[in-house]
């Protein structure tokens, strides 16, 4: 085969070798999940100290995006307002109430709220909460 040849091969197959890899886009149509903010610094927190935040989950797809779980990866609770199971229709919101109860042990904390759901271009969403954990007080408080 000449080297024209073998260029032209290439070419040929380069797209089929780059899009067996690459996941597939997820039609225009289907549900499209989004939540506010991505992400959340509690800041310094009191050992056995309770902090919450409220995040807004959305739908900015065309279709029902349907919520089948939300799972915390710590001692924090996230509570949806419909139950674990919701159903979003198409531009529509709901509230997503994180609470986080601080150990004793002072430090830095990294968790996770995973929650997943029937949206194919991202079905498992990850919300991350952070915080510094203070050392306790001479006093014991």
């Amino acid at each position: 085969m000449t080297r024209r040849g073998l260029g032209v091969l290439a070419l040929t197959l380069l797209p089929a070798f780059l899009s067996a890899d690459a996941p597939a886009p997820a039609p225009s149509t289907a549900p499209r999940i989004v939540v506010e903010p991505a992400s959340f610094n509690f800041g310094t927190v009191k050992p056995r100290g309770v902090v919450q935040r409220e995040f807004v989950l959305r739908n900015i797809g065309q279709t029902d995006l349907v919520i089948d779980s939300v799972v915390s990866s710590c001692g924090c609770a996230a509570i949806l307002e419909g139950g674990d199971t919701t159903k979003l229709k198409a531009g529509a919101s709901t509230p997503l109430r994180i609470r986080l109860t601080a150990p004793d042990k002072a430090g830095r904390l990294e968790k996770s709220v995973l929650i997943k759901s029937n949206d194919p271009a991202q079905p498992a969403l990850e919300v991350k909460i952070e915080a510094v954990v203070a050392p306790p007080r001479r006093d014991g408080r």
